[in-house]
């Protein structure tokens, strides 16, 4: 279904990050799972020829500056 049903060619993945990370109402796997299900992804996304990006480990701030100028790069 991901490599028919495309919605852009870059997918944007955050690690998970063991300084931050918590289980929660939403979250309630614990952060080996997370890990697993992170590779997963990024193994699977690569695979189907998606451009994944790696967020960065800094502020939400920066994270989006980040986000923003790959996202009007590639509008250019």
């Amino acid at each position: 279904m991901l490599a028919k049903y495309r919605y852009a060619a870059t997918v944007f993945l955050t690690p998970p990050w063991p300084e931050i990370y918590q289980c929660d109402d939403a979250r309630h796997h614990g952060l080996e799972s997370a890990i697993a299900e992170y590779e997963r992804l990024h193994l699977a996304y690569s695979a189907l020829g998606y451009d994944v990006v790696i967020l960065p480990k800094t502020s939400v701030a920066a994270r989006v500056a980040f986000i923003l100028q790959r996202l009007t790069r590639a509008a250019d």
